[in-house]
């Protein structure tokens, strides 16, 4: 009898995208990139590798990220996770992406740091503004090294850049000496980037994503006796893809490539590895991945986190126990640890009642505070008070959390009593501020009254369901949205009544996906309200849900 379980794929489903592991004894972490929601960075921590619990979060200083007017999908990007035996620190690096217009990117590099995972976490430490996917390496010598991507803007220089190494001095809080390229790549795949170095029985292995974070990303390996190379390019290069054959596309900034979609490969989009040693002195790459929608190259979901096994051969390069290069739906666990059987979809049971706003929650643009989100006014009700649209990347009141199934039921319960016609409150599927379905409660001159519809936001343009409003008898509802892959159906039900009814029809949601909107975030469910006559209305909230029927 095998000792081994099975940990399913991905780990992460739903908007989880650029993993970052950490293993300290027999628990282990990942960071993901959070982009325009806060808190930024979000960490999840297992014990078997294949179930993971959202602990908690990293930047929750609105005076330092500061999201307002962040384009989608700027923000919080890729965030490094790392420990220092020395120290017995914790270390966190992101990006915070200002700017992509012109392909001349605006960002700047920070670091954190804290004694436990959970913080508190140090003021954020500047490192630089060179580039992205910045990461830190704690060599065995005590030197400590920065690694990041050159983000290169000259004209006819190959595009993205190459890989630089600085010396990061934790005492001073800079970057030091002088910066070195050590790579421009181990394929011919292009948009380099993600870098990652370990160390491993003399050589300094160096880890980055190649191809693009679409249909032909991959994981890439690369090695050194010393740590500013030179470096070598592993022959089987990438270790990990979708898309498992030689093609050359440097200096192609198409990061999506929708032409290498492989219909064969169980999971797409993979790259963006990171490598872990467990407790049990075995070997994973935790790595990005997606699922189009089924027959499609759609992906609602966003880009997911999956996990596959590794070893290192005789010669020195890490492969996937199952063979080949193409990333698998499931890989093989720890020896000796047991894998439950839930399913890896975790959804959000928020009750209100217990005066607390459930961790999943998180905000656009802005952090959410006591001035358009509170429990005092209505004991047991979460109370939303109405400001910009969800068109809008500034004072947005909207709290959401992550799909993270194909078949998911989003649901609220709400009082809401408006008196001029711009102001809505109810619930919503959203993507990004251009594109998004909000099921709402607002005033209709039409019908007299309050009444529920549908809006639509898709591509930065409104659209409404005009004529399948509803006049309200009362200002309480119950709300749905039953997803099921392409198609959502929005159903209510007011007070006395046990039976959902339909409202609108049902509406297909594959314009909220990467490929549509050219973005590469993920859909959420959330509440909110809005309200541009006086932004004196508000919406009290019973609960929310999120329910995976996979």
């Amino acid at each position: 009898m095998s000792n081994y379980a099975t940990i399913k794929n991905p780990i992460l489903p739903g908007f989880t995208p650029d993993p970052a592991v950490l293993g300290v004894g027999d628990d282990y972490y990942l960071a993901t990139s959070t982009f325009n929601w806060y808190p930024g960075v979000q960490i999840f921590h297992s014990k078997d590798l294949a179930h993971w619990e959202l602990q908690s979060y990293v930047f929750n200083d609105p005076a330092f990220l500061k999201l307002a007017g962040t384009d989608t999908p700027a923000g919080v990007w890729a965030p490094d996770l790392t420990y220092d035996q020395r120290t017995g620190k914790y270390w966190i690096v992101m990006c915070q992406m200002h700017n992509m217009n012109g392909n001349l990117f605006d960002q700047d590099n920070y670091a954190v740091y804290a004694d436990a995972i959970t913080g508190p976490w140090s003021k954020p430490i500047y490192l630089n503004s060179i580039g992205f996917d910045c990461s830190l390496f704690h060599d065995d010598d005590g030197k400590h090294w920065a690694v990041t991507l050159e983000w290169d803007t000259r004209k006819g220089y190959q595009h993205p850049g190459a890989i630089v190494l600085e010396q990061f001095d934790p005492e001073q809080q800079k970057l030091v000496g002088p910066t070195k390229r050590i790579s421009r790549g181990g394929t011919d795949r292009g948009c380099l980037e993600a870098p990652h170095i370990y160390k491993h029985d003399g050589y300094y292995y160096l880890m980055t994503a190649e191809g693009g974070t679409g249909y032909g990303h991959g994981v890439v390996v690369q090695r050194s006796k010393t740590i500013d190379g030179p470096y070598e390019s592993d022959p089987q290069n990438p270790i990990i893809t979708s898309t498992p054959y030689r093609y050359f596309r440097r200096g192609d900034p198409d990061s999506l490539r929708l032409d290498l979609y492989n219909p064969k490969a169980p999971l797409q989009k993979c790259g963006h590895g990171s490598l872990v040693h467990t407790a049990t002195d075995e070997w994973y790459v935790v790595h990005l991945s997606a699922r189009p929608l089924p027959g499609t190259t759609n992906c609602t979901l966003g880009r997911e986190t999956s996990i596959q096994k590794v070893a290192w051969t005789k010669d020195g390069w890490l492969r996937m126990k199952a063979g080949g290069t193409l990333a698998q739906p499931t890989t093989e666990g720890m020896k000796g640890v047991t894998v439950s059987d839930a399913p890896q979809a975790a959804g959000v049971d928020a009750d209100f009642g217990t005066g607390q706003v459930d961790h999943h929650l998180m905000s656009p643009y802005g952090p959410r505070t006591e001035d358009w989100c509170s429990f005092d006014a209505r004991p047991g009700w979460l109370r939303i008070r109405g400001r910009q649209s969800f068109f809008s990347q500034f004072e947005v009141s909207l709290l959401a959390s992550r799909i993270d199934s194909f078949k998911s039921t989003v649901s609220t319960a709400l009082d809401f009593d408006p008196i001029h016609y711009s102001q809505s409150a109810g619930l919503t599927l959203y993507y990004d501020n251009s594109n998004w379905l909000f099921a709402r409660i607002y005033h209709s001159e039409t019908l007299g009254g309050t009444a529920l519809a549908i809006m639509k936001g898709e591509k930065g343009k409104k659209d409404e369901y005009i004529l399948d409003r509803i006049a309200l008898p009362s200002n309480h509802a119950e709300l749905q949205a039953k997803i099921d892959y392409d198609h959502v159906q929005f159903y209510y039900r007011v007070k006395g009544t046990d039976d959902w009814q339909k409202l609108g029809p049902k509406i297909d949601i594959s314009f909220m996906s990467d490929e549509q909107t050219g973005g590469f975030t993920g859909l959420m469910g959330g509440i909110g309200a809005w309200d541009a006559y006086r932004r004196q209305s508000y919406a009290d909230f019973k609960y929310f849900k999120i329910t995976p029927e996979e």
